[in-house]
């Protein structure tokens, strides 16, 4: 039944749908046609045109200001320095360098990395930060670096407790520092903000990891350390490096005139 039709029914027997040729209008104006001659109809228009734009933007996930991710940084920091202060079966040292790494603590810092780069690309977006595809890719090997650096270093700093504390803290700042300055690289041509994000998406990597390696070296019998230690020498040997790094990157050093 139509809505202009008499009383009867209408059998249809067949149904087909015809192409249009390339270039050809389908029949009746059209709605630009429509909204220049119905003033109605072209507010409607516009009406609808800004619901889209709007429902867009609140759909799309907006970027976390660098504060933010600095503040995600610190609770990772601290969840994973509760955790590793836990009774952990530790790594032994022989002639000078690691000898064994148990089982259960290989499983927990893999964990504990696999949050950390998960976090920090879900926080950085560097797809939609940075405006190349292949810096993205870049970024995201250059964090898979971070980590597996980081864990080794965890593990050496975990090794070493019952015995005198590690005396490479540079090299260990060096571990936080320089992801952070290369990610500033990969962002030189997309500004300043996305210089600082991804700069900050490292950290997010890096320093709950060297944290973590502190709290497993203070977990053992002997030390005497507390949360409050590892804290501040995370704090000494991760934090104040990821502070001068993204302030080495956010710089804006060209010549202007």
């Amino acid at each position: 039944m139509t809505q202009d039709a008499s009383p009867r029914l209408h059998l249809v027997t067949g149904n087909s749908v015809a192409p249009l040729p390339d270039g050809a209008r389908p029949a009746g104006p059209q709605p630009a046609e429509v909204a220049a001659d119905n003033p109605v109809m072209a507010d409607l228009l516009r009406r609808a045109e800004a619901l889209d734009a709007r429902v867009a933007a609140e759909t799309t996930a907006r970027p976390l200001h660098p504060a933010g991710l600095v503040a995600v940084g610190a609770v990772l920091t601290v969840v994973l320095a509760l955790l590793g202060r836990q009774p952990w079966q530790l790594p032994t040292r022989d002639g000078g360098a690691v000898a064994d790494v148990p089982q259960s603590l290989v499983t927990f810092l893999l964990l504990s990395a696999v949050l950390c780069v998960w976090t920090a690309g879900r926080l950085t977006r560097p797809a939609a930060t940075l405006r190349s595809a292949t810096a993205a890719q870049t970024w995201w090997a250059l964090l898979g670096g971070a980590a597996v650096v980081s864990l080794a270093a965890t593990v050496s700093l975990a090794s070493f407790a019952g015995y005198e504390g590690p005396g490479d803290l540079l090299a260990r700042c060096a571990v936080v520092a320089v992801p952070a300055v290369l990610a500033g690289f990969l962002a030189r041509y997309d500004g300043r903000a996305a210089r600082i994000r991804l700069a900050l998406g490292t950290g997010l990597v890096t320093v709950p990891l060297c944290g973590l390696g502190w709290a497993l070296l203070s977990s053992s019998a002997r030390s005497t350390a507390g949360l409050a230690d590892v804290l501040t020498m995370t704090g000494m040997a991760a934090a104040i490096p990821l502070a001068l790094a993204v302030a080495f990157v956010a710089a804006d050093r060209r010549h202007r005139r």
